[in-house]
């Protein structure tokens, strides 16, 4: 069982394990609204039809289709997160790499994905993927990392 969304604002509904976007429409023999417990059904013609998981005919479907059911869950699209590439350049120098992940996960509350620094004769660069739930976060961040003592430049790759 999922746990609870964190929001009320439910919004788009993701398919599967991986949470993906694809093109559904809204079964009209259950009429689902945001929130209701869903699950996906490919459809031979019109593609995914998304019914409740109580709907009169989600037992028919599940048991003589199965193969076709795909799980799904609505999702309030604000909260979905995206990863960023980001590129940092600057002088380099001691405990900059510390102060750098120190503002991107203490002070930002944001999830780093990947981290890859070098220096070559006193200058580095540095390769960071980050999750993000919406691009002012993403802005507000590149500022702050600006900011650090070094850095010459932070730049979306």
């Amino acid at each position: 069982m999922d746990k609870p969304e964190v929001t009320e604002n439910y919004d788009d509904i993701v398919f599967g394990k991986e949470q993906v976007q694809l093109d559904y429409t809204l079964s009209k023999c259950c009429n689902p609204i945001p929130g209701d417990s869903v699950f996906g059904f490919t459809t031979v013609s019109e593609g995914i039809k998304v019914h409740k998981n109580n709907c009169p005919n989600a037992i028919s479907l599940q048991s003589k289709f199965a193969y076709r059911i795909i799980s799904a869950k609505w999702i309030d699209s604000t909260q979905r997160e995206h990863k960023a590439d980001l590129v940092l350049t600057g002088i380099d120098r001691l405990g900059l790499v510390q102060e750098v992940t120190q503002v991107i996960s203490e002070f930002m509350s944001v999830n780093i994905k990947s981290i890859s620094f070098s220096s070559d004769d006193g200058i580095f660069k540095g390769e960071i993927t980050v999750v993000v739930t919406n691009k002012k976060i993403l802005q507000t961040l590149m500022q702050n990392l600006n900011k650090i003592n070094g850095i010459d430049k932070v730049t979306r790759s």
